[in-house]
């Protein structure tokens, strides 16, 4: 992940020391704004700033953020619609709206699209410091990893990384399935258990095999013991 910004004190974004801090990738069209927000952030983040949604997703696609701050009225659309995106994508990587739509509708709107927070402009520079800071808190506290035989589940994220440490996104209903399982490591679940404890109603038993066939296939065949005549259980893949 390329870094456009440099910190306050002139240090390149290639300084080793700026590699420990979040990432976050700020996505702003006023040249103004995007410019004073970033040297701000600079000491504390590495930061990139694009000015377009294209732009997010192309920068989306080449690293990954820790933080994503999001201005709503983009040249190219609604910034809600890139976090509809991400969040249907399962990725959950914090977003935060920083808008000057600030209507009691639009901020419900913004919170119901997938962001977790939202805070209008004008604004403190310190309000939105703390907020940031709030969010990488309680993201990384939601981010703790259930161990599954060599792979690493985290299911605040919607995510598994497999043994080598590259992430593999989940949706709900994947995360909530091996969270279940992996929650009771010696029991075997039957078809009914899962259904009611993972999926909707209105979900049948076939429902059950095929999400099980969707995480073998993003994962390990062996992430999930099939017992004959009674259901499903964890299992424990090695590399």
């Amino acid at each position: 992940m390329s870094e456009t910004t440099t910190g306050g004190d002139g240090r390149r974004a290639t300084d080793p020391l700026r590699l420990l801090l979040p990432a976050v990738l700020l996505i702003e069209d006023d040249p103004n704004l995007g410019s004073m927000t970033s040297e701000m952030l600079a000491p504390d983040y590495r930061v990139d700033w694009v000015e377009s949604a294209a732009a997010a997703r192309k920068q989306l696609r080449s690293g990954r953020y820790d933080v994503l701050v999001v201005d709503r009225r983009l040249p190219d659309g609604d910034g809600l619609d890139l976090i509809r995106t991400l969040r249907g994508s399962g990725i959950a990587v914090p977003a935060l709206v920083l808008t000057a739509l600030s209507g009691v509708d639009d901020i419900v709107e913004g919170l119901d699209s997938g962001a977790n927070d939202y805070l209008t402009k004008p604004f403190h520079f310190v309000e939105l410091e703390a907020r940031m800071r709030a969010l990488l808190r309680g993201f990384h506290a939601q981010a703790a990893g259930v161990e599954i035989g060599d792979w690493l589940l985290k299911p605040g994220a919607n995510l598994i990384e497999d043994p080598d440490g590259h992430a593999v996104s989940l949706t709900d209903s994947e995360t909530k399935l091996l969270a279940t399982l992996a929650a009771s490591p010696d029991h075997v679940f039957s078809r009914d258990e899962l259904l009611s404890q993972v999926f909707s109603d209105g979900a049948d038993a076939g429902t059950v095999d095929v999400y099980v066939s969707y995480v073998r296939g993003k994962t390990d065949r062996a992430i999930i013991d099939t017992v004959r005549g009674r259901g499903y259980r964890i299992g424990s893949p090695q590399e």
